[in-house]
């Protein structure tokens, strides 16, 4: 495989903004291309020679020289200040191997990093681990490599995050070192001591350590070989037609060659690429890339850009069934794009072996592709549909192609239903990412699974056709009652409890707007008003009809050193607003959880005794219905270690759980049984827990491995929920074997959180599995040889998580399998059961609170607003601390009641490029710091980087705060949101009359 050099125009602005020397930076750097030689010079002028070790030796492989070692050996270099791990840090590495049967070492300084190939038994993945001064995890974990290719490596550590880009592809995992404490070990190139493993087998070309962060820009520059040339002296216009040849583009580990009319691209591996490093192409008016390309495997293609400002790699999804298509890409949403484009590729396939038939790539003004409609969701209107009587389907469509007039869209109806009206309907355009939505009225004759088939036809584009089962329960008679029907309770042998994350009240999260367009979350009971008693009666009847007996809800402090109160904690209206003052309420059991990883947790035991745990026993605690285990009140502790952090030690967490019991016994409570959750397989931390002395664990979701094989999808990847199964029972064996404490089992139904972000997902998520879930907890339970809660309890988690997609609660897409599938197994009850939606009884909808918050919205998925005022104010949303929220008079008006308030925009599609400040006229009643946060198309997660601090007045009057936004590296692109913090402190006053990006 060879590496091409690009020889790329890079203008004199750009070379201003930031350098390509490899230099810069460089505090060690050896290359090993001296034949014979035993000890190779550092390049960098520091002094830091490498000496080879016994083992290795300095030879020819593929044509130029390179240090080889056969498993043994490798180069030392003596420590030095310079070399140790600090804030800001990157090695860079280029690598052939050979052997992958070990653990193979690249760069290790010992108690400072590591980075190597894993073990084939850890997954066999490129690895970097940063030593936090206490120990080696978490790692940060690339692709997994094979033999005889080669490797590009850039490892880095920023102080909270480590990351590995490979070949271009990037990789990263939260990661501090509070404890980080500078060695004097030396510098080991492809070696390493025994426990960390084997040397190196294969060959290394060079090893760079650098004091400082690559960007990305100079990541990709050399992964790619990018070089400054004189500018102009390439071609200006990327319009690239396969017909005849090949016109400058050339591959990267790939086979090229031009045939029938397009460039044959093979990739013998999923990281080889075609690429062109000879264009000056003026970009700043061209908003598409048009790839039109056939290719037979894989999921997602990528493009590699290089502009004077830059570059970048841009994931798109494919169909690897080997038709043409024409598949549009936006990069003007990536902060890089712009100025002059010098150098363009494209990564065809995420697999190895692929083959793609590319027959044009062009950049242009305008989308140049034919239309092309997707069928995104089918769906009925009804969240749970009935037969004999008439329902509606629902079809939303898209076209990610180029304009489209006179759209014919066909419902095709299977036998035992019946259609209300035409089946063809008509759409008269739909433009480049314009949605479509279409309704049908059908009537099944009798309960069953019905297939039906929608069908996409128009001028100038490809038939589609996709199809949709639909599942129509049993008739009911109509009825009208005046309230949610009593509760049915089955009986079971086994105490079943639910977590509950109150996360669906307007204005208290994201809310019910990121779910929408995930229709098939959509609960049975509509986008509800939580916190209202009818809606948690609602809630009580579905899960005592299916055997569960308890709710544990999360509850969040939000001020230290002072007493909580119901007003002061953060979303308990589930529990205060709804539950406790349902009617039904002494049907059912409640708890908490104690969420102390995302709220705060304690300044000190004296905190803990006098502000926390009495509220807990006046309001929880003594509840008559509250869950208990051998007749103590049960609390769960979501996050041990961080109390172990907040009280100093676990010999502090020892005496503070035992004062709890204490007092909980002397206010007439029998004691407390605390649980610590616990979600890994991690001996340490579940020894730690039994020694201060916690009665057991449990866990709130139960963590997972990397599976092996994961596949992409869009922007995630994802892995099949049967992997998640197997490993939910590891875990649950793995606790017992160790028996250190009795461990609640915690039953976890999925993990799919793309409606907040796009993320690893498991996939192939069904009832059927959930339910063999169920039953191997069941098996682990009854075989326990003890009588504690390890052998009849079970916590599922969790009731309603839609956003992160591990939830059980009655939606339109599973109806209630996933609790028929918990009644199926754990409860003495027929499987014949009658399952009600408030519409079946005449009641709901209970979404008035939602539709409200709809009435300022923009009617397309996103808004091109750039400046709120008056009324328009209506379309931010309190997403955290906040409460009171409102416009009135033209004023938005909250009050802060947590330590991190959180206002957010509506979701945005804004090219940040054009501005560089964002202003907010605002009055505060203390003194504190704002904060701005901004999400773009490339970095859709909020974080430190992406954000710009103010300082503000606490009078009650107007000021103008301007965040200077235009400096920051992370700004530009495609702005798609904004969080606004506005001070740091609970209890703060706050009124907004205007914002607007300048």
């Amino acid at each position: 495989m060879r590496s091409p050099t690009l020889a790329l125009a890079l203008s004199s602005l750009a070379l201003s903004c930031w350098s390509l020397s490899a230099e810069d930076g460089v505090v060690g750097q050896w290359r090993f291309d001296t034949p014979a030689a035993a000890v190779v010079q550092d390049l960098s002028g520091r002094n830091h020679a490498a000496t080879l070790l016994d083992g290795g030796a300095i030879a020819e492989r593929d044509g130029r020289n390179m240090l080889v070692l056969p498993g043994t050996g490798g180069a030392r270099v003596e420590s030095a200040p310079d070399l140790n791990l600090k804030r800001g840090f990157t090695i860079e590495a280029i690598v052939w191997p050979d052997d992958l049967s070990a653990c193979r070492a690249i760069v290790f300084k010992d108690g400072e990093y590591l980075l190597r190939i894993d073990a084939p038994l850890e997954g066999g993945a490129i690895s970097f681990f940063v030593h936090d001064g206490k120990g080696w995890e978490p790692r940060v974990r690339a692709m997994i490599p094979v033999p005889k290719a080669r490797y590009h490596i850039f490892a880095l550590w920023s102080g909270v995050e480590s990351s590995l880009w490979v070949n271009g592809i990037p990789s990263s995992v939260s990661r501090g070192a509070p404890a980080l404490k500078p060695t004097v070990n030396p510098l080991l190139i492809g070696s390493t001591a025994e426990a960390y493993g084997n040397s190196f087998a294969g060959a290394i070309e060079q090893v760079t350590v650098y004091d400082r962060l690559l960007s990305t820009t100079e990541i990709l520059y050399k992964t790619y070989g990018i070089t400054a040339r004189p500018a102009g002296t390439g071609i200006t216009s990327a319009l690239f037609e396969f017909r005849n040849d090949l016109q400058g583009w050339h591959g990267g580990g790939a086979t090229v060659a031009c045939a029938d009319g397009a460039m044959v691209v093979q990739t013998p591996l999923r990281h080889s690429y075609v690429i062109h490093d000879n264009l000056d192409v003026p970009v700043d008016d061209k908003d598409f890339i048009n790839v039109r390309m056939a290719v037979d495997k894989g999921s997602c293609a990528e493009l590699i850009f290089a502009t004077t400002k830059g570059g970048r790699r841009i994931s798109f999804p494919v169909n690897a069934d080997g038709a043409m298509r024409t598949y549009v890409i936006e990069p003007w949403k990536w902060p890089a794009w712009g100025g002059n484009l010098l150098a363009l590729g494209l990564v065809p396939a995420d697999v190895d072996g692929a083959t793609a038939r590319v027959e044009s790539l062009t950049v242009t003004t305008e989308v140049r592709a034919e239309p092309t409609v997707e069928v995104l969701r089918v769906f009925t209107d009804s969240t749970l549909p009935r037969a004999k009587r008439p329902e509606t389907i629902v079809a939303r469509l898209r076209n990610t192609g180029g304009p489209l007039a006179n759209l014919s869209v066909t419902l095709g109806v299977p036998a035992g239903a019946t259609m209300q009206g035409p089946a063809t309907q008509s759409l008269t355009a739909l433009g480049y990412q314009q949605d479509g939505e279409l309704r049908w009225t059908v009537e099944a004759a009798d309960p069953a699974t019905c297939e039906f088939r929608v069908t996409v036809s128009g001028p100038g584009m490809a038939e589609t056709t996709q199809t949709s089962s639909q599942t129509f329960q049993p008739a009911l008679a109509p009825s009208k009652d005046e309230y949610v029907p009593v509760p049915v309770p089955v009986k079971t042998k086994y105490t079943l409890w639910t977590h509950y994350c109150a996360l669906w009240k307007t204005g208290t999260h994201y809310g019910w707007g990121k779910i929408e367009p995930w229709p098939e979350r959509k609960p049975v009971i509509g986008w509800y008003n939580e916190g209202t008693p009818e809606v948690a009666d609602w809630q009580i009847k579905q899960c005592l009809e299916h055997g569960i007996s308890g709710l544990i809800y999360c509850f969040y402090r939000t001020v230290l050193d002072t007493p909580v109160t119901v007003e002061n904690q953060h979303i308990g209206h589930a529990l205060h607003d709804g539950l406790l003052k349902a009617r039904y309420l002494n049907m059912i059991n409640f708890g908490i959880m104690w969420e102390n990883g995302c709220a705060l947790g304690v300044s000190s035991q004296d905190d803990l005794m006098q502000n926390v745990l009495p509220f807990w026993i006046d309001n929880y605690f003594s509840h008559p219905q509250y869950i208990r285990i051998d007749g103590k009140p049960v609390l769960y502790v979501w996050v041990p270690s961080r109390l172990r952090k907040n009280l100093d030690g676990s010999a502090n967490v020892h005496k503070a759980l035992d004062a709890m019991r204490e007092e909980c016994k002397r206010r007439g409570l029998g004691g407390l049984y605390l649980v610590a959750c616990a979600q890994s397989q991690d001996a340490d931390a579940l020894k730690a827990i039994a020694d201060e002395g916690w009665d057991a664990t449990s866990a709130y979701g139960n963590g997972w491995r990397t599976p092996p094989d994961m596949k992409r999808v869009g922007n995630a990847v994802c892995a099949p929920y049967d992997v998640f199964v197997q490993q939910q029972e590891e875990l649950w064996r793995f606790k017992r074997k160790l028996n250190l404490r009795p461990d609640i089992t915690v039953a976890m139904a999925g993990w799919d959180p793309r409606p907040w972000h796009e993320d690893f997902f498991f996939s192939e998520n069904t009832a059927e599995k959930f339910r063999d879930l169920c039953q191997r907890a069941k098996t682990v339970m009854d075989a326990s040889p003890t009588a504690g809660p390890e052998k009849d309890h079970v916590v599922f988690c969790c009731w309603n998580e839609h956003g992160e997609g591990h939830y059980i609660e009655p939606t339109r897409g599973r109806g209630y399998s996933y609790l028929d599938a918990i009644r199926d197994v754990f409860a003495d009850a027929p499987s014949e059961h009658t399952d009600l939606a408030p519409e079946d009884v005449g009641l709901g909808p209970y979404d008035s609170w939602y539709r409200t918050s709809l009435e300022a919205g923009s009617p397309k998925p996103y808004s091109e607003a750039t400046s709120w005022a008056g009324d328009k104010l209506r379309a931010w949303k309190g997403t955290g601390g906040i409460t009171g929220f409102d416009v009135k008079d033209g004023i938005l008006v909250a009050e802060t009641v947590t330590t991190d308030p959180t206002l957010g925009s509506p979701a945005l599609r804004v090219r940040a490029g054009k501005f560089s400040k964002v202003v907010f006229e605002m009055a505060l009643s203390k003194a504190g710091e704002a904060q701005l946060f901004w999400t773009t198309t490339p970095f859709p997660g909020a974080s430190e980087s992406a954000s710009v601090h103010v300082k503000t007045e606490g009078d009650d009057a107007f000021h103008t705060y301007t965040f200077d936004v235009g400096g920051n590296d992370y700004w530009g692109g495609c702005l798609t949101g904004l969080r606004f913090d506005p001070t740091s402190q609970a209890g703060v006053r706050l009124r907004i009359r205007a914002i607007r990006l300048e």
